[in-house]
């Protein structure tokens, strides 16, 4: 049951202090200007009135409030273990940077492959007017990616290995979960492809550590991008950078081969301290009838030292 219940009691956590963001950010837009506040709410306009609301340091700090409310809350359903979880002396950086390097190759193949759907983006505008403030940069680059690694990996994708659920359906069904709940339809396939990575260094290095300064550097890339480039940030297209879409798939090719390559290396030569993988335990079925010879004791008494685990043999 906890393989269920607890990583339900994660998403509820976090859609639940989304609302409570969302009510800080309706008191903040009141608190600064009463009189524009009441004159939307009573006109009906409910676009414009959350246009207001979304539009600045109100959302910014009610995200922040929101994040830490989150932490707090899932640290009391200890659905977070501190020994593991931002532990930066259980990884083995020599190892780990196949993982970063790997990716970063699938993080611009993903963010090509966003681009070539062109799917509706309804947060870009929020997007660039809180990267205009030093709050909200600090809440899209820093704390905000900060707080979902917490969220969709330690609780929820940790709760579900720890509750022994299959790994690859683990890892797979809370990279769905990261992409839907974005709920913008431009970031869904990338956020979905970036958790299915995260998910997969998580659970190898056992904790958030190289998930989040992944995450940071990708969100403080677009922050950057939008503090320079300022309204062409919304139109800017690095596939129309490479020339074109069959230029940008060419070039994607040998990167998605790299980032696979890099991954599948970290993952076989990373030494995992926190999951490990069960060993398959073999039990021989005797039949009632059947006379069990002195010798077949013997040797399976001898081989019961060895225990087969991942291909290889502890001794």
């Amino acid at each position: 049951m906890k393989k269920v219940l607890y990583p339900i009691l994660a998403i509820i956590v976090f859609l639940v202090m989304q609302v409570v963001g969302a009510l800080v950010m309706a008191v903040i837009s009141f608190s600064k200007n009463p009189d524009v506040f009441l004159t939307l709410a009573r006109s009906g306009n409910q676009e414009a009135m959350m246009t207001y609301i979304m539009m600045g340091d109100a959302l910014a700090w009610g995200l922040i409030i929101s994040d830490i409310l989150t932490i707090g809350i899932l640290a009391l359903c200890r659905l977070v273990d501190w020994k593991y979880v931002v532990n930066f002396k259980m990884i083995d950086w020599k190892v780990g940077l196949f993982a970063i390097v790997g990716a970063i190759c699938l993080i611009f193949y993903s963010d090509i492959l966003s681009e070539m759907l062109d799917l509706p983006d309804e947060m870009s505008k929020i997007f660039e007017s809180m990267s205009l403030t030093v709050v909200g940069a600090l809440s899209i680059g820093v704390i905000g990616p900060i707080v979902e690694e917490f969220v969709f990996r330690e609780a929820l994708l940790g709760s579900m290995l720890r509750g022994g659920m299959n790994k690859w359906v683990a890892i797979t069904a809370s990279a769905l979960v990261f992409g839907i709940i974005h709920w913008n339809p431009a970031q869904i396939p990338f956020a979905t492809i970036m958790g299915f990575v995260f998910g997969v260094i998580y659970y190898k290095t056992g904790n958030i550590v190289i998930p989040s300064i992944l995450h940071i550097l990708n969100n403080s890339t677009a922050v950057v991008l939008m503090l320079v480039m300022g309204e062409e940030a919304q139109d800017a297209s690095v596939t129309e950078w490479i020339g074109g879409p069959v230029y940008a798939m060419g070039i994607c090719a040998p990167i998605i081969i790299i980032g696979v390559l890099w991954l599948k290396a970290f993952w076989q030569k990373y030494q995992s301290e926190r999951f490990v993988d069960t060993p398959t335990a073999v039990v021989d079925l005797i039949e009632p009838t059947e006379a069990i010879e002195p010798t077949g004791i013997i040797e399976s008494t001898e081989q019961t030292n060895q225990i087969p685990i991942n291909n290889e043999t502890v001794l």
